[in-house]
């Protein structure tokens, strides 16, 4: 009897955990990702490290979409600058490398999840 609600349940918290550590996640590299680009070798790791995790990740709509979004946060914040005119992402090409490695994070996160998740059946299991 108390193995039916526990079975009924099981798919939902997961899915909704996972989704929040790939938010964290994705926060954890883009802040990463933010602190070292103006380093060469920074800027490189970051782009490995970010492109690497999206093609690792199974293409699902609660893994790859939480991981860009999370990377956008910081990237986001560091982008809007200070009221003293500051920013953190500076006007050089390795800033416009970072913003176009931002775009690439979440652009093929997107694809990949829209191109190959997995769409659910209408048919009941029995119905096959």
């Amino acid at each position: 009897m108390s193995s039916r609600p526990a079975a009924r349940l099981a798919g939902w918290p997961p899915a909704l955990g996972a989704t929040v550590a790939f938010l964290a996640g994705g926060m954890l590299v883009g802040v990463a990702s933010v602190a070292l680009y103006l380093l060469w070798w920074g800027l490189l790791l970051a782009a490995a490290a970010s492109l690497a995790v999206v093609w690792a990740l199974p293409p699902r709509w609660w893994t790859l979409p939480p991981y860009a979004v999370g990377w956008w946060i910081p990237f986001l914040v560091a982008w809007q600058g200070r009221r003293e005119g500051d920013y953190a992402v500076e006007n050089s090409p390795y800033g416009y490398a970072l913003l176009l490695l931002a775009i690439a994070v979440l652009a093929a996160a997107m694809t990949i999840a829209t191109l190959k998740a997995p769409v659910r059946r209408s048919a009941p299991r029995g119905a096959r």
